[in-house]
Parts: structure tokens; C-alpha cells; sequence
């Protein structure tokens, strides 16, 4: 009787956490986030713990720019000239490598960009984008670190492109993309999150504001 109680038990748990896990991916409106972060700060970390939580996609646009390198395309062409001069991927190839990768059928239900957007015309792009698809103003998770935490961390990596001039570099150009979108989107939009901490505690704030944001129906509203 003891051992029927115990399976009972154990077979209810997880009936529960499969019906918790259901009602959140099912039930949560459609979201759309856009991270940013100083290099070091986890973005790629915590994108993907995001994206696994609510079950929407994570798109690199890096990643997504090498994987378009290996085909044979005007695209990736025009992606070869571009970074090969040392140049970030101008607008036009930018716009075509999202919107073919958010109206993929995984993206329906929301997404989070990494490097993306990085200019007005950008911004304006994935805008109509959104709107034209039913989905709502993208909410920023802005990871904050100060310039030496961040250092501190990419030089213990010990990677080879993790020089002390490389990484000031780096963070010049964050400093720009983060002043940009921080201003494009209203405040209200803008969860900032202390990235000096924990992979957990980092995680942690990040699940709270959008927990506070879900509560008062943020994602369904539109500016």
C-alpha cells in the first residue's frame, strides 16, 4: 500500500510539473526580447536559458550571418564583403538574415535577438516586422557590468582575440549599440539586470521582471 502511495505520489509530480511546463509554453502571450550586454556579461548564457524556459528560439545574428557564409547566394556573398573589410553586416543583409529566421514557424510565439538590432534603420525594420506578424514591441534585457568586471573575465578565458586592446575595442562598440537601443525603446521596456553576479542570481532577476511584466499583461501591448 506504501509503495502505491509512493508511485502515486511521484507519478502526480510529474503530471504536475508536465502540465506546469504545458501551461507556460502554451499559455504565456507571444514575447520578443532583445538582449544586450557589454562582452563578458553572459548574454549568449542567459539568451539561451530564456529560451529554453519559455520555449522560443535564441538567434545569434552572428551565427546566424556564419551559417548563411556557407551557402551559395547573393546573401552570403554580399555577408563576405562585409565582414571580410572588417565592417559590421550592413542593414540591408542584417533585415533579410532576421526576417527569414523569425518567420520560421519555432518564432511564432516569440524570440530573443542577440546583436540585433544595432541602428535606427534596424530598429525600424524589426518594428514592422513585429507588427506586421501580430507580435508585440520587443521588451530589452539590458545586462549591466562595469567595463573591469567584465575585462576580468574574457582575460581569464585566455582566448587569443581577448587582448586587453581587442576587448577596450569591443566595449567602445557595446558602449554605442547599448546608449542607441536604451534610447530607441521606451523605459518601460528596458529591464536592466545586474550581470556582475551569478549565472543563477543573474538568471533569477531576469525571470522576476518578466514574471512582474506577464502580470501586468506588458507583452500584449504595443506602443
Amino acid at each position: 500500500m506504501l509503495r502505491r502511495t509512493i508511485l502515486f505520489t511521484a507519478s502526480v509530480g510529474v503530471l504536475s510539473t508536465g502540465i506546469g511546463l504545458f501551461a507556460q509554453s502554451r499559455l504565456a502571450p507571444p514575447m520578443v526580447f532583445v538582449i544586450i550586454g557589454p562582452p563578458g556579461s553572459g548574454k549568449s548564457t542567459q539568451s539561451r536559458l530564456l529560451g529554453k524556459k519559455y520555449k522560443i528560439p535564441s538567434i545569434d545574428i552572428a551565427i546566424l550571418a556564419k551559417t548563411e557564409i556557407g551557402k551559395r547566394s547573393g546573401l552570403s556573398e554580399a555577408l563576405k564583403v562585409s565582414l571580410a573589410s572588417g565592417d559590421l553586416i550592413n542593414d540591408d543583409a542584417a533585415n533579410d538574415l532576421i526576417k527569414a529566421r523569425v518567420l520560421r514557424s519555432d518564432a511564432s510565439r516569440g524570440f530573443i535577438l542577440d546583436g540585433y538590432p544595432r541602428t535606427a534603420g534596424q530598429a525600424k525594420f524589426l518594428d514592422s516586422v513585429l507588427k506586421e506578424n501580430g507580435l508585440p514591441t520587443p521588451k530589452v534585457i539590458l545586462l549591466e557590468a562595469a567595463d573591469d568586471v567584465v575585462t576580468q573575465r574574457m582575460m581569464k578565458r585566455h582566448r587569443a582575440d581577448d587582448s586587453p586592446e581587442v576587448i577596450r575595442q569591443r566595449l567602445a562598440a557595446y558602449h554605442d549599440d547599448s546608449s542607441f537601443l536604451t534610447g530607441w525603446y521606451q523605459a518601460e521596456n528596458v529591464m536592466r539586470v545586474n550581470a556582475a553576479s551569478s549565472v543563477q542570481q543573474v538568471a533569477a532577476q531576469i525571470d522576476a521582471l518578466i514574471e512582474d511584466a506577464l502580470a501586468k499583461k506588458a507583452f500584449s501591448k504595443r506602443e
